[in-house]
């Protein structure tokens, strides 16, 4: 088997340590995966992700189909040439860009008709293409195509989407283990969806740990629910998934989001929200957010962060000198930003495992919770 998951502590629910054992090198988790959706880190040269402590790295296998094609990428060497990296790859299937394009796609039975973003027409992006095409790529791991529903708090949108990401389910676990399963090279992991009801995110998980898929990942959340709600429907998912199987949340990365999930037993995330935040002027430090934009820093001199390892805060370009840079939308203080947030992010998820380790989880959950207040939290 080319995928294994080994718990070193934790249980169903509740903050958990382990290890993903990969063909191409193990995952300590927790552990947080930079998002490089069309093949490329913005931002980030790739050469720094490993010195920052990065082992895994997730693309999306629909903007790399529709540019440059899944041909291109096999002749680069599939996502891993791509990236020029040797480490583990993971690729989205797709359902969260379903999601994101909703006013410009068809959703059926048999799949998704969604209107190509590059060249324009129409893609029939269906369970069977989008398993197809994933095996085109040759990542480690790739996503089944699920339904991510617009309005998680609507149970009539949210039980059809259920019912069609359990029935897309079917299909490409067969067409997985018809291709020999994870000994092909290639490991396949099944999405829970159920929106904010308890009983549908248990159904969903349920009917797919039937399945036994290599690996479960929780979807649907934070697309409009506030953060208790969005941590209700975590917690509702991670009690129905098999405690030997490791457990990954898509697309969520802020860090309260992130170590709340981790107190809930996830185990892997990503997210473009460091580098987006980084993109845009707000630093992410141990005692919060910095909006470097803001005329308090117009004379500043100090690093990013000053207690940071990072090279974008140990380079010494001051706060104000990256706040005039933004004004005079110069690249580097972007990338110096986008840079340091992914650096600390990656540290937290490395943090959460050591916090475990010494038995002090909740005191960095504390922590963290006092300088990232969480969204509709009480």
């Amino acid at each position: 088997m080319s995928l294994r998951f080994e718990l070193l502590s934790g249980t169903a629910v509740g903050p958990r340590r382990g290890v993903l054992h990969t063909a191409r090198g193990a995952v300590p988790t927790p552990a947080f995966m930079p998002v490089a959706t069309r093949g490329m880190m913005r931002g980030v040269p790739h050469d720094r992700l490993r010195p920052m402590g990065v082992d895994m790295v997730l693309c999306n296998a629909f903007h790399l189909a529709t540019r440059p094609g899944v041909e291109t990428v096999a002749a680069l060497g599939g996502v891993h040439g791509m990236l020029a990296w040797d480490g583990p790859v993971l690729t989205d299937s797709g359902g969260f860009q379903v999601f994101s394009l909703a006013e410009t796609c068809r959703i059926g039975e048999d799949g998704v008709r969604v209107e190509d973003p590059v060249h324009g027409g129409w893609i029939d992006w269906t369970p069977e293409h989008a398993f197809a095409v994933q095996a085109g790529l040759g990542p480690d791991v790739a996503m089944v195509l699920d339904h991510c529903p617009a309005r998680p708090l609507e149970r009539a949108e949210v039980e059809p989407a259920v019912a069609r990401t359990l029935r897309w389910a079917r299909i490409q676990r067969e067409l997985h283990q018809a291709r020999g399963g994870a000994a092909s090279g290639q490991a396949l992991f099944g999405i829970v969806q159920g929106g904010v009801f308890a009983d549908l995110r248990r159904r969903c998980a349920e009917e797919l740990v039937a399945l036994d898929f290599d690996g479960y990942a929780v979807g649907g959340v934070s697309v409009g629910e506030d953060h208790p709600a969005m941590m209700r429907a975590v917690e509702a998912s991670c009690a129905h998934l098999p405690v030997d199987r490791v457990r990954y949340l898509m697309g969520v990365g802020a860090p309260p989001d992130l170590v709340e999930a981790v107190a809930r037993g996830i185990d892997l995330f990503d997210c473009v929200y460091p580098t987006r935040c980084g993109r845009f002027g707000t630093a992410l430090t141990r005692r919060g957010r910095l909006h470097l934009l803001n005329a308090r820093f117009r004379a500043d001199r100090r690093p990013i962060d000053p207690d940071c390892p990072c090279p974008a805060c140990r380079s010494g370009v001051p706060r104000g000198a990256l706040r005039a840079g933004f004004k005079a939308r110069e690249l580097n203080p972007p990338i110096l930003l986008a840079m340091h947030n992914l650096h600390f992010t990656v540290q937290l998820a490395r943090a959460c495992r050591e916090a475990i380790a010494a038995g002090r989880f909740e005191e960095l959950r504390r922590e963290v919770a006092a300088a990232y207040p969480a969204r509709g939290a009480s």
